[in-house]
């Protein structure tokens, strides 16, 4: 059960379906194994079929799969770098199956059927371990399952791999030496924003400072970060102030999902650097979320240090990219410095082909041209004279513009880094901002 989207092309399909390795489920990441024999017929009729089409989307570094309940069937769509392809086409029954089989070894009740579910299953696969989230949205026609795949192994885990420059890096130390004040880290939908959090919260000197985590980050690794447990019947207000207590110097707290917690948080800021992350397309869309939280414009230019953001953007293909030398007009038009004497693109085959010419098609990207994403960050620092901008109850053009008093980073500047560097190319990063 092979569903080809582009990536791979579908050759010897009979011997590719054959060839096949099938990922293995190993139970929840939280709670206790599944009991299989509770329901041999959910089994038998959804766990080949479910593994079938994992192991597929993972062999094609699919980082999301989406099965959507319509009409008579289930309609699959992939996500591979940002970018969306077909995926399988299931029948109800088939799809219905894999969906609760799915729930099942995520921990999650196979029984309910009408509420948001979320859980997350251990695998390995080819050797290299999984992190499985599932999804379910109950829908008019059924549940919606969205399947994340994480590749424990090679997620980018260190500031740099995830895009952190080195210059943000010493930023993120300068603001967490004070020993207090609010770091958000927002982004929108499917642009990493748990991995950017991490990122910035291994950005702190955790050698120096006490750095505390007060929830479970999952399957995350951070090194030198002490974990504090929340204690049984003690709200997120009470657990940070027996942190601090601890002598905790800098705390990566639970996402901000309600403006009681944004509350919480920016009151605590006050005696110790709070670390959180929460959805918003870009830092003034942040700011101006906490200051609505908040409803305090005081509050929020007295305690926030800063609102970083992030943007997912695909990396050119390594072994196949295409160096060029630009036009002069077009680096004066973007802002890149004159000096610039090479730009990158990915290698695009000719229409035809000339006589004797033959096109090697590139085993890493297979001709995609883009291999992997990195994320580009932007910085809303609250300097003095931002802090003035939200006293005055801003709009989003004000604090813009103090923005760009400030010289702070955004991402357009740190896209055009990566297109100097060669990591991306001019085309990627205007299609990522219009997309």
């Amino acid at each position: 059960m092979i569903f080809g989207f582009g990536k791979k092309k579908q050759q010897d399909d009979d011997d590719h379906d054959e060839d096949l390795e099938l990922i293995s489920f190993q139970g929840p990441v939280s709670g206790p194994p599944p009991n299989l024999n509770e329901n041999p017929g959910l089994v038998r009729a959804g766990l080949i079929p479910a593994k079938e089409i994992v192991s597929d989307a993972v062999s094609r570094d699919a980082s999301m799969l989406r099965l959507d309940p319509k009409g008579a069937g289930y309609i699959g769509m992939l996500m591979v770098d940002g970018m969306k392809y077909p995926g399988p086409r299931l029948q109800k029954q088939q799809g219905t199956a894999i969906t609760q089989i799915l729930k099942m070894m995520a921990g999650l009740s196979i029984q309910e059927r009408k509420k948001p579910q979320r859980g997350s299953i251990k695998a390995d696969y080819e050797g290299q371990p999984y992190e499985i989230t599932i999804d379910i949205t109950p829908t008019p026609e059924g549940e919606r399952l969205n399947i994340y795949l994480a590749n424990l192994k090679t997620r980018p885990n260190q500031p740099d791999e995830i895009g952190i420059s080195e210059t943000l890096k010493e930023k993120i130390r300068e603001i967490a030496a004070t020993r207090e004040g609010f770091i958000g880290v927002c982004g929108g939908p499917r642009n990493g924003l748990t991995t950017s959090t991490v990122g910035v919260v291994r950005s702190v000197d955790a050698y120096v400072y006490g750095v505390y985590k007060v929830f479970d980050t999952g399957t995350w690794d951070i090194p030198y970060v002490t974990d504090f447990e929340r204690e049984e019947g003690h709200d997120l207000e009470t657990t940070i102030t027996r942190a601090q207590r601890s002598e905790a110097e800098v705390i990566y707290v639970p996402p901000i999902t309600s403006d009681e917690e944004a509350k919480v948080l920016i009151k605590a800021a006050a005696k110790s650097g709070i670390i959180a992350e929460y959805p918003a397309k870009d830092a003034v869309s942040g700011l101006l979320q906490l200051i609505k939280w908040i409803g305090d414009e005081e509050l929020v230019a007295s305690n926030v240090k800063a609102i970083i953001t992030s943007k997912l953007i695909r990396k050119l293909c390594p072994s196949c990219k295409q160096a060029y030398a630009p036009n002069p007009k077009l680096l004066a038009k973007i802002g890149l410095s004159k000096e610039t004497k090479a730009l990158y693109r990915h290698r695009v085959q000719p229409q035809e082909l000339q006589k004797g010419e033959t096109w090697d098609s590139c085993p890493k990207c297979h001709d995609i041209g883009y291999q992997g994403q990195i994320a580009m960050f932007e910085l809303l620092e609250m300097t003095e004279g931002m802090q003035e901008v939200v006293r005055a109850k801003p709009s989003p053009d004000a604090i813009r513009a103090q923005v760009k008093k400030d010289g702070g980073l955004t991402l357009q500047k740190d896209g055009l880094h990566l297109v100097s560097n060669g990591t991306t190319s001019l085309e990627e990063l205007q299609r990522t901002f219009k997309s």
